[in-house]
């Protein structure tokens, strides 16, 4: 299994998925306006849609 099958079916909160956004070093305000316009402005997210979008 790899790191992002791992995480299919994982719900993490909105706060959770900026903080691993930031932690793959996404800070800027227009790159985490994408992942919200890609993502959608949610209160939580699947974790695996998370990783895929950071390129996982």
């Amino acid at each position: 299994m790899t790191y992002s099958e791992s995480a299919e079916g994982v719900i993490v909160t909105r706060a959770r998925a900026l903080l691993e956004l930031q932690r793959h070093g996404v800070f800027r305000a227009e790159d985490i306006a994408e992942f919200l316009f890609d993502c959608g402005d949610l209160e939580s997210y699947d974790a695996g849609d998370v990783l895929r979008w950071l390129g996982y």
